[in-house]
């Protein structure tokens, strides 16, 4: 396991699926959850590729929310 967590993981376009059910890393996402990282997935994207339903883990996020994050509030970003 990894010494330092994320404060926050985002998932947008086609990452949603990742955090809806049927994900193969549910399990992994959850322990992250479990232990205060926040999840969150674009709640347009959900909506796009018909997925809110099926949202497994984690919160909706908005347009507002991700560019909170990725513009500042925290120090580092890292995208893969």
């Amino acid at each position: 396991k990894a010494s330092t967590l994320p404060a926050r993981v985002l998932f947008l376009n086609r990452g949603v699926f990742l955090t809806t059910a049927g994900s193969e890393v549910l399990d992994i996402l959850r322990e992250l959850d479990a232990t205060g990282v926040t999840v969150l997935s674009c709640g347009t994207c959900l909506e796009f590729f018909r997925k809110r339903d099926d949202l497994a883990v984690g919160q909706v996020s908005n347009m507002y929310e991700t560019v909170e994050t990725l513009t500042g509030r925290y120090r580092v970003v890292t995208l893969s």
